[in-house]
């Protein structure tokens, strides 16, 4: 399901199966909204960003899972909800590891991120922004932030 506003604030929800094959699915529609909400300098990051949380909400979470966008203000969000009990944490990430970097990654391409509970019940949403500027506006450079450690456990 897919839902959109006016062009000064614009959203995109997708309800998701738990099924590890939606992966290139998603990755194709974040391409073709950001692309129609004319953000192409943030597609390539926002790709990625979006696949980390959702292999995490794939292999850690649980369904439903939903997917949103929003662009307003200048500011592009994103989020990840699934209703599994699990919370994320940042784990070492050995050089000869095959997981524990994906949120890692989400910290260094965006501008802020975060967990928070579902107020109704079991599952968590992660969050992340990233500021935007019109296509043919120089996009603002973003410091590197350093990595959190650990995230709260609830």
């Amino acid at each position: 399901m897919m839902t959109s506003t006016a062009p000064r604030h614009r959203e995109v929800r997708w309800e998701l199966p738990a099924d590890p094959g939606v992966s290139a699915k998603c990755r194709a529609l974040v391409r073709e909204t950001l692309t129609g909400w004319q953000m192409p300098g943030l597609v390539d990051d926002v790709v990625l960003v979006v696949s980390e949380l959702l292999g995490n909400a794939l292999i850690h979470g649980g369904p439903p899972i939903l997917l949103t966008l929003r662009a307003a203000r200048g500011v592009l969000s994103g989020a990840v909800t699934d209703r599994g009990p699990g919370w994320p944490r940042i784990r070492e990430a050995g050089a000869d590891r095959e997981h524990g970097r994906g949120l890692r990654i989400v910290a260094a391409l965006t501008d802020g991120w975060g967990v928070d509970p579902v107020p109704t019940g079991i599952g968590k949403t992660i969050w992340f922004t990233l500021a935007h500027r019109p296509a043919g506006e120089d996009q603002p450079s973003r410091p590197v932030r350093p990595v959190v450690d650990s995230l709260p456990f609830q």
